[in-house]
C-alpha cells in the first residue's frame, strides 16, 4: 500500500483537481491483485506467471463533506451512466538534494462503492470517503 500525504499531493480526475482534503489526511493507492502467480511443483519446481490483472489498484481518499470536490465526485457518481475516470496523482519529494516528483498514472477507473461518511462533532471536519478502482495504475519516479 502506498500512502501519499494529501496536503503535498496533486490529484486530478478527468481534468478536475481534487483539492478539498482534511489537513493531515492520506490518499491510499492499494494493489488489488498479486503481480505474479506461483505454481509450485515437485522437487522444487516453480512456474511463475505475470497476472493480467496485476496492475489493478484501488485509490481511497477522503474529502470534506459538501466541498467542491465532494459535489463534483457525487455528481459523477450519480449521472445515471458509468463514468470512466482517468487521472494523475503527483507528490513532490527531495532525493540527494534534487527536487523530484512521484507520478501515478491512473487509467480506466470507476467508483466501486457508494462513499462512506464520517461525522465529527468536535472540530467539524466531516469527511466523505471515496473508493475508485483503476484498471491500470503506473508509478513513475
Amino acid at each position: 500500500m502506498a500512502e501519499i500525504n494529501a496536503e503535498s499531493a496533486s490529484f486530478v480526475l478527468n481534468g478536475v483537481s481534487i483539492t478539498d482534503f482534511i489537513a493531515g489526511d492520506w490518499i491510499e493507492v492499494n494493489p488489488v491483485n498479486p503481480l505474479t502467480s506461483h505454481t509450485d511443483g515437485a522437487g522444487g519446481a516453480v512456474n511463475i506467471n505475470k497476472r493480467v490483472d496485476g496492475d489493478v489498484h484501488e485509490v481511497v481518499f477522503r474529502v470534506l463533506r459538501y466541498s467542491g470536490s465532494d459535489v463534483w465526485l457525487n455528481d459523477q457518481m450519480n449521472t445515471g451512466d458509468i463514468v470512466v475516470l482517468n487521472g494523475t496523482l503527483k507528490e513532490a519529494y527531495t532525493q540527494d538534494g534534487s527536487d523530484m516528483v512521484e507520478n501515478w498514472i491512473l487509467e480506466r477507473g470507476s467508483f466501486t462503492t457508494r462513499p462512506s461518511i464520517v461525522k465529527n462533532n468536535q472540530d467539524g471536519n466531516d469527511s466523505v470517503e471515496y473508493t475508485i478502482r483503476f484498471r491500470t495504475a503506473t508509478r513513475l519516479l
